[in-house]
């Protein structure tokens, strides 16, 4: 069964390395000289704490580390009513605690800086959990990656999006990485992961999303301005002109020894 998993997986990596392996800082390409709010912010299934944080831009030739934003009014809200203001605990860092999600609910946040609004929704969506995770050494060149596979069972009849974060020794390993079922609605899920640096005897955590479309949307954009395409700012799902982006998301989260 191991064989022909991977196997399996050998077929996919080939359709998948460009969009998974990207390592790179993420440095957003900015199509103004003006300074602009960045705003990141999500709430979790099975989480009553979220956060929200509030930067702004450099100008072209500062090299400063970003400012943050610590006079906003933050209103997180649902589409059954609830509705509470965030609180600044931070430097640029927004809180709210003893706010319950729940799967299949639109939140909403509200950011209003001096005269300025800025918007967005997002939708949990339906729950995927990982299954187990599995890595492979693959050969990609002269050198080799490790990759790691995080085995689900995609949700059939809908379209199912995930990020993912990789976490060794507490760091975040660099890069964008997601996927789609465009191309496996409704069965066990095997794309792999690349990232730089996962070594034998490393012990890596995975954390799996589940994001709505417009989230999706918006790394798969950052990701492009990356990986060498024309630069772009992202697609963020805030109105109002600022950068970033809301996500109302599911979290899964396992660890594997690279063996």
């Amino acid at each position: 069964m191991i064989l022909r998993t991977v196997c399996v997986i050998t077929q996919l990596v080939l359709g998948v390395l460009m969009i998974t392996s990207c390592t790179k800082v993420i440095d957003v390409d900015l199509n103004s000289k003006d300074s602009i709010y960045v705003i990141e912010g999500a709430v979790s299934l099975g989480e009553t704490t979220h956060q929200l944080k509030i930067s702004k831009t450099l100008n072209i030739d500062e090299s400063t580390a970003f400012p943050t934003v610590d006079n906003a009014i933050v209103v997180l809200s649902d589409n059954v009513g609830n509705s509470q203001t965030m609180t600044l605990i931070a430097p640029g860092i927004y809180q709210v605690s003893n706010f319950n999600v729940s799967e299949g609910r639109t939140y909403t946040v509200s950011v209003t800086i001096d005269s300025k609004n800025f918007k967005a929704s997002s939708t949990i969506p339906q729950n995927v959990t990982i299954d187990t995770l599995m890595s492979f050494l693959f050969n990609f060149g002269p050198s080799s990656i490790n990759a790691i596979v995080p085995i689900r069972h995609d949700i059939a009849g809908i379209h199912n999006y995930y990020q993912f974060n990789l976490f060794e020794k507490g760091q975040q390993k660099k890069g964008v990485f997601i996927q789609t079922d465009d191309f496996n609605d409704g069965n066990i899920m095997l794309e792999p992961i690349f990232a730089d640096s996962i070594d034998t005897g490393d012990t890596i955590t995975v954390e799996m999303y589940c994001i709505d479309k417009p989230v999706y949307k918006y790394f798969y954009t950052l990701l492009q301005n990356i990986s060498g395409s024309i630069p772009a700012n992202p697609t963020s799902n805030f109105s109002g002109g600022c950068l970033g982006y809301f996500s109302a998301r599911t979290t899964s989260v396992k660890h594997i020894i690279i063996p």
